[in-house]
């Protein structure tokens, strides 16, 4: 009489396989995506760095202007500094560390969920 109330064990089996898979392919993906994040990261910091550079050198130049003209001039806000570059980068860097830590976690998950449904034998 229990054995006809019991559902199939191959079906919940199997359900619980896909699923698992699912979720395990769906971390993967987030972990994929973390990483070309992290190569756009890479990029736009040479960009910056150029930036800087140019600001710097502009600012440079300015100075030697105004000094060669007798007159002092202010320039606020020329560019980025590479502080403020640094901190970007940082920020950025440990934001990626995390949404790469909860890919992992989540394709940790679905391998746990996959995994525990196969061999059980009853």
């Amino acid at each position: 009489m229990a054995s006809e109330q019991t559902p199939p064990r191959k079906t919940v089996d199997t359900v619980g396989s896909v699923i698992g898979l699912l979720v395990f392919l769906g971390g993967i993906a987030m972990i994929v995506f973390v990483f070309t994040l992290v190569q756009g990261v890479f990029e736009g910091v040479d960009d910056q760095m150029a930036q800087v550079r140019m600001a710097s050198a502009q600012a440079s130049a300015a100075a030697a202007e105004a000094a060669a003209s007798g007159s002092i001039t202010a320039q606020p806000g020329g560019g980025p500094t590479f502080v403020d570059v640094g901190i970007t980068i940082a920020l950025k860097m440990l934001g990626l560390l995390v949404l790469g830590w909860l890919g992992a976690l989540v394709a940790s998950k679905g391998a746990h969920l996959s995994g525990s449904y196969n061999g059980k034998k009853e």
